[in-house]
């Protein structure tokens, strides 16, 4: 409990320096999920609306998301954001994650769940309204147990929906500076790469991987770097060692 207060009380100073603060349960930093950039942003805003409002974030009450926020967290054109959380407002209700949880009996159990219960886009406002799935909202609002926080600023010039989210998975390591090692299949689930996306080695580091490395070193907070794993010739999983920038 007493990491959850100094947490709360680091948000609420914050207030005075323009930080914006995202928070997370582990277990929905490291579930298995495919949303794309402006989806990824969208749930963010959503949770620093709920705490800076004040509403909370509950099953039964609608979040809103204006254009206005997205442009100015994301540094966008206006037309960019309206077109951007319109398209997201028709896929998000579609997209699920999967994540794991113990039973009473201390089994592990794997659950699948929506992000959202309802989603929907006011055309002539420039809004997006969402409820959060029941089984989210535990994992954004009950934060007793283990969990990671981020400022805005360092995901908010991303470019790659990879980058963000090995950007997350990252930092829920910091206070070691290294993560254990991801299995490839496993951690191609958590960056949500189908099975037929960037099979082949080559594009996977091209594409995904390289590609999101290069984003977080260039415009977060940390500097970051791989160390590939083998089981005979084969790449077998990937681990990662990084450090603040000073």
């Amino acid at each position: 409990m007493t990491k959850v207060k100094d947490m709360r009380r680091q948000q609420q100073n914050s207030q005075g320096n323009d930080m914006q603060y995202v928070v997370k349960d582990n277990a929905l930093i490291n579930a298995s999920y495919n949303l794309d950039l402006v989806e990824q942003r969208i749930i963010v805003l959503a949770i620093i609306e709920a705490r800076e409002t004040g509403k909370g974030i509950s099953a039964n009450d609608a979040l809103t998301i204006h254009a206005s926020s997205y442009i100015e967290a994301f540094n966008v054109e206006k037309h960019t954001a309206y077109k951007a959380l319109k398209e997201a407002s028709k896929n998000l209700f579609a997209r699920q994650f999967s994540y794991q949880e113990r039973t009473k009996k201390g089994n592990i159990i794997n659950q699948t769940s929506r992000w959202v219960s309802q989603v929907g886009y006011a055309d002539k406002e420039g809004c997006i309204q969402l409820i959060f799935a029941p089984a989210v909202v535990p994992l954004i609002t009950q934060l007793e147990k283990q969990f990671t926080t981020y400022d805005l600023e360092q995901v908010a010039r991303l470019s790659s929906k990879y980058a963000m989210r090995l950007y997350e998975l990252l930092i829920s390591w910091r206070a070691k500076g290294s993560t254990p090692i991801y299995e490839l299949e496993d951690f191609r689930n958590r960056l949500g790469l189908g099975c037929k996306e960037y099979s082949a080695m080559s594009d996977f580091k091209k594409y995904v991987l390289d590609l999101a490395l290069n984003q977080i070193n260039e415009h977060t907070d940390i500097k970051a770097e791989y160390k590939q794993h083998t089981k005979g010739v084969r790449i077998s999983g990937f681990s990662f060692s990084f450090k603040p920038k000073k």
